[in-house]
């Protein structure tokens, strides 16, 4: 991580990209650190939330152009029972952006949104704001933290 630190701004973007993409990474360690080498807090948190919003795209629109002959072949999943989710119309299936940011499930909530066509723009705003709140709260504490540590 600290060789991504020297990068600042540019390595903390790339390592919330990777993080929101579906490729297991971490850049709440890089906050942290950027934070600790004196990094103001809001711009950490916007540059961390737009690279993590941006690759949760990634993400996203691999369901949105996902090929369904290759679906059904190799995971025998019928593109009518994505479609019928009881649940899809009973509230709005893009508030469940919201909770992207979990590791390895909101990569797979991401895609499924992509794969039942949600809204572009819905599922975005929504991505966007889970994201913001979860970098905010996880600045917040390891100011806290270098706070009391140092």
């Amino acid at each position: 991580m600290e060789t991504w630190s020297t990068y600042g701004y540019w390595g903390l973007f790339l390592s919330a990209f990777l993080a929101g993409s579906i490729i297991p990474f971490s850049a709440e360690l890089l906050i942290g650190i950027l934070l600790y080498q004196g990094f103001p807090l809001i711009p950490l948190v916007l540059v961390a939330t737009l690279g993590n919003w941006l690759g949760g795209y990634t993400a996203f629109f691999m369901g949105y152009y996902a090929r369904w002959d290759l679906i059904e072949k190799y995971f025998k999943i019928n593109p009518a029972k994505i479609q019928n989710f009881k649940w899809k119309d009973k509230f709005s299936t893009e508030l469940l952006a919201l909770f992207c940011w979990i590791p390895i499930l909101g990569s797979l909530i991401l895609i499924s949104l992509g794969l039942m066509r949600r809204s572009i723009i819905k599922t975005g705003v929504f991505m966007f704001i889970g994201r913001l709140v979860r970098y905010t709260v996880w600045a917040l504490l390891s100011l806290e933290i270098l706070e009391y540590s140092f």
